[in-house]
């Protein structure tokens, strides 16, 4: 369907003519304007996508003590228990393996395990799956990371090199509030800022650097 005319417009092809469905109306077209709509050289595209595409180098080793997963839902069902949807990070889990949850300092036993509806028996790094536990309020959790006990040490303070997007019409003070995302996790923060000057020269001083290199090679600089 990506590589037909009106992609998923086109809604099929008939012995009269060809039916155009769109969002108000439709069109009846020729056989032979149907010929122009038909699909475009698909086997090239399917092959331009085969030879750019890499599979991710992904670690497949069973390796339950290094389990990191990103929760992106938290929801419960009846009997069953709660449900956790996400993308596993890194290692590998298996059905009644112990998983810690950091920002509530708990952990809990996995109950059950899915991918795409079916139950599985590992999930590893790269696998969209869900996870079952017992005994956990979901309203606990809505989004965050779940890990191999004693795997994720939590923080109070970080030191981090930061540059203002020009999107970002606000100022930038020291003492100010602001959100810090990583991962899932979104936590409020107050941040001191240093060092810009200390940059800014850094960065003159590799940009005369470059120029001088390029004055030495015989190349006018940009």
């Amino acid at each position: 369907i990506s590589a037909c005319v009106g992609g998923e417009k086109v809604a099929a092809v008939g012995d009269g003519g060809m039916l155009i469905g769109g969002g108000t109306g439709s069109v009846t077209t020729t056989n032979a304007q149907s010929e122009v709509a038909g699909t475009n050289n698909i086997h090239g595209l399917l092959d331009v996508l085969q030879s750019q595409m890499r599979a991710p180098n992904r670690d497949a080793r069973p390796s339950p003590e290094r389990f990191h997963f990103a929760v992106d839902h938290c929801f419960p069902i009846k009997g069953q228990g709660t449900v956790l949807t996400g993308t596993c990070l890194s290692g590998s889990a298996r059905p009644n393996d112990m998983v810690e949850f950091p920002t509530l300092a708990t952990q809990k036993k996995i109950k059950g395990l899915q991918m795409f509806r079916r139950k599985a028996n590992i999930i590893q790094q790269g696998d969209r799956a869900g996870i079952c536990v017992s005994n956990f309020d979901a309203k606990l959790m809505e989004r965050g990371t779940i890990a191999s006990p004693g795997t994720i040490k939590l923080i109070h303070g970080a030191i981090a090199v930061v540059r203002k997007v020009r999107f970002f019409k606000g100022q930038l003070n020291s003492g100010g509030k602001f959100h810090i995302s990583v991962g899932h996790q979104t936590v409020m923060a107050t941040v001191t800022f240093w060092g810009a000057r200390e940059i800014a020269r850094q960065v003159e001083r590799e940009q005369e650097s470059q120029q001088q290199q390029m004055a030495s090679n015989g190349n006018a600089p940009i």
